[in-house]
């Protein structure tokens, strides 16, 4: 039984998803391989190091604005 259900929930998200577009950045990411001397450049900026500790920081920010709103909302502070 609730596998069934489970199934009918993923069918219908990828009927949902299957109405959304591809991405723009598709070709771009493809177009980047072709670049020389991109793998050197990256060894000098860790962009990846860069996309993680951006992502971390953008979610503790909005952790605390979530916290933030609840405490406000049961009054726990002003």
């Amino acid at each position: 039984m609730l596998d069934s259900i489970i199934n009918l929930l993923v069918d219908f998200v990828n009927w949902v998803i299957s109405f959304l577009p591809q991405s723009p950045f598709a070709s771009f990411i493809d177009k980047m391989q072709d670049i020389p001397y991109l793998g050197w450049l990256n060894w000098f900026i860790p962009v990846g190091s860069i996309i993680a500790v951006g992502q971390a920081w953008l979610v503790s920010v909005a952790l605390f604005y979530l916290y933030s709103i609840i405490m406000r909302w049961i009054r726990v502070i002003d």
